[in-house]
């Protein structure tokens, strides 16, 4: 599929500029600033499910398996996604991919901006993203690591922010470490207008699906979910009868509208990728996952009938 390069689109009235005009001195959007959705239009995380969108016929099992706890897992802290933004006042470095068997590494030859303040999450994954509005581009690391004044990362990912949201090694599926997570504008404005980023323990091993480029799987159960995989909330449910938490309500809607890809691998039957709030620390995911009813790390968001996903065709 090939995807029409345009300017990003502007959530609100007013032009990208100002979101780049003021940026914070953590490298964090200020309140103020405002919220443009990454990649094209015609990108898979960016359209909705049809209405007549077939069921995979092991549907059943894989739904099964991957919410026998009751729960999918909000990623808020040990691995919320970090993301910063550069400016031309961003220092540049040459990052090494520590990893070589892999191919060359993606920022070879490029001078990465990175701002002062940016660091990984704190999880096993490393995860960091930096957008740079000036190019549309996304400098995406896993396991990223500072010392000495030096960047590293075990591998990474330069993704179009015009183009489709999959491409690179910064996840196991090749979707961008950007692509499909709920970010911290989204849960402010009330809607997530895009599919989302989900992880499993039970991902296939040497099998995958489009968009999916490639998989890190490693389960040959009959009931594993392959990346690629798309999952839905069943879109008949009255969500409005739930008593959901003002999060859950956006997580549900979305999950009905758009689904959500299986990108990557986790220690969790099923997990979400969130933005990390800036605000958060050790023990606290942040005053907007607060506000919007989410409790803390790993939020199950069990309110929503987890057990009514299915696995679209």
């Amino acid at each position: 599929m090939k995807f029409r390069l345009h300017r990003w689109r502007i959530v609100s009235a007013t032009v990208a500029v100002a979101a780049v005009a003021t940026l914070g001195v953590t490298g964090f959007p200020s309140p103020t600033a405002e919220f443009v959705e990454p990649f094209a239009e015609q990108s898979p995380f960016r359209a909705a499910i049809p209405a007549d969108a077939a069921v995979d016929p092991n549907s059943a099992a894989m739904i099964g398996a991957a919410t026998s706890d009751g729960n999918v897992h909000a990623g808020l802290l040990e691995f919320g996604i970090p993301i910063f933004y550069a400016d031309a006042r961003s220092p540049r470095y040459d990052v090494r991919c520590l990893i070589s068997q892999w191919g060359p590494c993606p920022f070879d030859g490029l001078k990465i901006p990175i701002p002062d303040d940016a660091h990984p999450h704190t999880g096993s994954d490393g995860a960091m993203v930096v957008i740079d509005p000036d190019t549309h581009t996304s400098y995406e690391f896993w396991r990223a690591h500072k010392e000495n004044g030096t960047w590293t990362t075990q591998f990474a990912a330069v993704n179009d922010l015009n183009g489709s949201g999959w491409g690179g090694a910064s996840t196991g599926s090749g979707a961008s470490r950007l692509a499909g997570v709920i970010r911290i504008a989204e849960v402010q404005q009330g809607r997530i207008p895009h599919a989302l980023a989900l992880q499993s323990n039970n991902v296939c091993a040497k099998t995958f699906r489009s968009p999916a480029l490639k998989t890190d799987g490693r389960s040959t159960r009959p009931d594993c979910l392959p990346e690629g995989a798309r999952l839905q909330l069943d879109p008949s449910l009255d969500i409005d009868s739930l008593h959901l938490t003002p999060a859950e309500h956006m997580v549900a809607a979305a999950m009905q509208t758009y689904g959500g890809y299986v990108i990557d691998m986790s220690g969790s039957p099923l997990s979400m990728s969130f933005e990390l709030d800036p605000e958060a620390h050790p023990g606290y995911i942040g005053p907007t996952y607060v506000d919007a009813g989410l409790r803390w790390d790993y939020d199950g968001m069990s309110d929503i009938p987890w057990q009514r996903l299915r696995v679209v065709r």
